[in-house]
């Protein structure tokens, strides 16, 4: 059992899932997305519209289990970024037994935004 928190942030929206076991047992669609932390400056109220998403989902966790301490983040852009901004994040509200808050970038592979079944791609060319 190597419960853990996987993070994928896209383009408009963070999906964070509770994983035990390879089966999500909480799974949290957050509003904030790389688009809002780029609209922000990649500064501290980004950091913290991020996270907030993530304690969101860490409250439905801790009902049923300690916080867990392993976070995963997929993200296209910006991971380590996004990884230092989850670590430094403060959890005190959560029993961790001391064990500080790790991140693992798992791939930072540009998933495709789809928008009514069709997937959309940035073409670029030259006049």
């Amino acid at each position: 059992m190597n419960p853990h928190l996987k993070v994928t942030v896209g383009d408009r929206e963070t999906h964070i899932e509770y994983v035990v076991d390879e089966h999500p047992i909480v799974v949290h669609t957050h509003a904030v997305g790389l688009k809002d932390i780029e609209l922000e400056g990649m500064n501290n109220i980004a950091a913290s519209k991020l996270v907030d998403g993530i304690i969101y989902a860490l409250e439905f966790v801790s009902l049923h289990d300690r916080i867990p301490t392993d976070v995963r983040v997929v993200a296209p852009r910006y991971a380590t970024w996004i990884g230092e901004a989850i670590e430094n994040a403060s959890y005190a509200q959560f029993y961790t037994q001391g064990t500080p808050v790790r991140v693992t970038l798992l791939s930072t592979h540009d998933p495709s935004v789809r928008y009514a079944g069709h997937t959309q791609t940035i073409f670029s060319f030259k006049v």
